[in-house]
């Protein structure tokens, strides 16, 4: 009987890759194009060869292939052991004394559905085919972004004149080289004169462009800003993503001074003189008190300077750290940028800078010009 179930299994299921199989197979006979739920599925506890996920897919008409009820006496009946058939009044699955096995019926259809696809198919010479496969989308839900900015920092605002769009900002106490106060945007910058997606490869250095977290406008629209190239984030030509700034001309720009880059007249990109004086105090790792808390797993930020920072994302590790480009290049090679990286480990924030390809999309932060800034 146990190699009878397995050819039973074998049949079904020979041409249905996602479905699992089961020990057994019910009597009761499915009404025409039924829908199955997810809470009735083909096959379950199957052999090796199926998937864990598989195995959630059992048809209610398909369940014991060793008893059969009478749908009007209520009265159950046994074969195993005997040999015999199932009842005549069964023609979803027939088990004759020469082991024929009738799997459906012709053109029978079924729509099954399982937690990650949907799946359509029809029964043709004795075995079900699938007719199409529809992956199961589930509504995106966004993080609620009420938080962001909290309420124990009074914020400034900004207005960008390219596109209109207001920024807050922040005062920030800097005491360097003669400088008291820093103003920096509260939010990443979000401007550019085209959307790109995931998939381009063909750029515009005529244009500013910026792509959105998971190619989706809202996290551009919500506070994680745009996301830049190394070059573009610096005002470069794409070429300058994969060779130093000095090996082309093209890439002539001195970042040993305040570099513009993509941020408005009059401010540039935040550099790691700024980042660090802010993120540190006496050689104390601070950098939790930069975070917003919204998003941030365990809401750990304290946002106490009102920078507000949030995650690269809000999926999977993405919610865990946050990058920012520098106005640099890696010292070792210049092919790739440094950024900033702010990252919740084992519960514990830390701040460091690393290096990436140029070509990477990251965030970056503008800083009002001061008196002792120079911009080319």
């Amino acid at each position: 009987m146990k190699n009878l179930k397995m050819l039973f299994c074998i049949v079904v299921f020979s041409v249905i890759g996602f479905f699992g199989c089961d020990d057994s197979a019910s009597s009761n006979e499915p009404d025409e194009k039924t829908s199955v739920d997810s809470s009735s599925s083909i096959c379950k506890d199957c052999d090796d060869e199926s998937s864990s996920s598989d195995k959630k897919i059992e048809s209610s008409a398909e369940k014991d292939v060793e008893s059969s009820d009478d749908a009007e006496t209520g009265k159950s009946s046994s074969s195993k052991g005997k040999g015999t058939s199932s009842s005549s009044s069964q023609k979803n699955v027939n088990i004759s004394l020469g082991g024929e096995i009738r799997i459906c019926e012709e053109n029978e259809q079924k729509v099954v559905i399982s937690e990650i696809d949907t799946g359509y198919v029809t029964c043709r010479n004795n075995q079900w085919v699938v007719d199409s496969i529809v992956e199961v989308v589930k509504p995106k839900v966004y993080p609620n972004m009420d938080s962001v900015f909290g309420s124990e920092y009074v914020h400034g605002t900004f207005t960008d004149d390219r596109d209109k769009k207001v920024y807050k900002t922040a005062n920030i106490y800097y005491d360097y080289d003669g400088v008291s106060t820093i103003t920096v945007m509260a939010q990443n910058l979000n401007y550019a004169e085209i959307t790109i997606d995931s998939t381009r490869k063909v750029f515009d250095d005529s244009k500013v462009e910026k792509r959105c977290y998971k190619d989706d406008p809202w996290y551009c629209d919500n506070y994680f800003g745009a996301l830049y190239t190394w070059s573009e984030a610096m005002g470069l030509p794409k070429v300058c993503d994969s060779v130093g700034v000095a090996e082309n001309p093209k890439c002539n720009i001195d970042l040993s001074k305040k570099v513009q880059g993509v941020c408005p007249t009059g401010w540039h990109v935040m550099d790691e003189t700024e980042w660090k004086h802010i993120a540190y105090y006496n050689g104390i790792d601070m950098s939790y008190t930069l975070l917003s808390h919204a998003v941030w797993p365990q809401k750990k930020g304290h946002n106490s300077y009102g920078l507000s920072i949030l995650p690269y994302g809000d999926e999977g590790y993405e919610d865990h750290q946050a990058y920012f480009w520098l106005p640099q290049e890696y010292k070792s090679n210049n092919k790739r940028g440094n950024y900033i990286a702010i990252a919740m480990v084992d519960n514990t924030v830390r701040f460091e800078i690393s290096s990436g390809e140029k070509d990477a999309f990251m965030y970056i932060r503008c800083v009002l010009d001061y008196d002792k800034t120079i911009l080319k």
